[in-house]
């Protein structure tokens, strides 16, 4: 379906209904393929390497709250993290390896979860900054109105709960691979526990797919490693697993908003970096942690098909296929001193495109050489 145009000929539409066009045979999505990993420390500062990778470990639950050590919680910056990290990182593979990939779309696996999941989202506005650059479309996300009033007027109690994820990523992982594990009472193990958390920490992989015809790149956070990191070239992200944290499900209902909100994002996150499975870790309404879960990401659309108001993945990928097909027609004024806004918000019926002249570059001027044409 064709773009309708408002009377500012900057600004487009893309509709999201009906829903019917996207229900199709599936479009192509290549396998993954990591091109380049970074780190950040605990001071935020930026490493070309996986020195902050860690390895899965499962916790113990016999005595496992989720709150220990919030008082203590170091956090990053809120708010949207710019893309710069990861152009650094792609002129770091160039420059030291001699590999220019190219792409169509580069972004964070953030952005590419939120609009995959975009034709069931009926709550969640976002807001993205686009630049066209060598023919190169670069998307960073904005903080809207929505969700900084989420984060500024956020409870005690929804802060506590956001720290659980972290705190649950901190019980499950460890600094060696599972195998140098001795014993239960190794220093690694018993470390977990009154380990200090620090959001500056991450870990980062940088992989490349295609979607169709749409040749992306995604740096995405990667909670940890289930062994050994092959050496390149070999692909390592089948070792990789995700970690998240949920309530426990205690009735119909309970599992009927798990499957329908939860597993469409965990399946999304995963899915689109290739990572193999999903350790869940199911809590009470205290923070503590009752029990384990691994969920295999490519099951996770067998298990809601069929369900009554539930989703469905080829038409998440069948839109999001025929999105980018459509953005790169409507991006079409390359200026890296300009950027398009896209958005989404209520009454969630459609993504909005917009050109603003000289206004919210998404490169940094570092980035222009490198990224420019040769």
């Amino acid at each position: 379906m064709e773009q309708s145009i408002r009377p500012d000929p900057n600004t487009y539409k893309f509709p999201i209904h009906p829903f019917k066009r996207f229900n199709k045979k599936c479009v192509e999505f290549k396998q993954p393929v990591e091109i380049t990993c970074f780190s950040y420390d605990e001071n935020r500062q930026l490493h070309m390497d996986d020195r902050e990778s860690r390895y899965y470990y499962p916790p113990n639950l016999e005595d496992c709250n989720l709150s220990v050590g919030y008082e203590n919680l170091i956090q990053k910056s809120e708010g949207p993290e710019p893309i710069h990290s990861l152009l650094d990182a792609l002129i770091h593979l160039n420059e030291t390896k001699g590999d220019e990939v190219k792409a169509d779309i580069v972004s964070w696996r953030g952005i590419f979860t939120k609009l995959l999941c975009t034709p069931y989202n009926r709550n969640e506005s976002w807001e993205f900054g686009a630049t066209l650059y060598n023919n190169t479309i670069f998307i960073e996300e904005h903080e809207t109105e929505q969700t900084r009033l989420y984060r500024e007027g956020s409870t005690p109690k929804a802060k506590l709960m956001g720290y659980w994820g972290y705190k649950f990523e901190a019980l499950c992982t460890i600094g060696v691979p599972a195998t140098e594990i001795q014993s239960p009472d190794d220093p690694e193990l018993l470390a977990r526990k009154n380990t200090i958390v620090n959001t500056n920490i991450q870990y980062c992989s940088v992989s490349k797919t295609s979607l169709g015809k749409n040749r992306l790149i995604m740096g995405a956070e990667v909670d940890c490693l289930i062994d050994v990191k092959p050496p390149y070239p070999e692909n390592p992200i089948n070792k990789y697993i995700e970690l998240k944290t949920t309530k426990i499900l205690k009735n119909e209902r309970d599992n009927f908003l798990f499957e329908r909100y939860k597993l469409i994002k965990f399946w999304a996150q995963s899915f689109l970096i290739g990572l193999p499975k999903i350790i869940v870790g199911f809590r009470d309404d205290d923070g503590n942690l009752c029990s384990l879960k691994e969920i295999k990401t490519l099951e996770i659309p067998r298990m809601v098909r069929g369900k009554d108001k539930m989703w469905d993945a080829v038409i998440c990928l069948n839109f999001l296929n025929e999105f980018f097909e459509w953005l790169r027609r409507v991006i079409d004024i390359e200026d890296a001193n300009s950027s398009y806004v896209i958005s989404f918000k209520e009454p969630y019926q459609e993504i909005e495109v917009t050109f603003c002249h000289n206004k919210n570059p998404v490169l940094a001027d570092r980035h222009l050489k490198p990224f420019g044409k040769k």
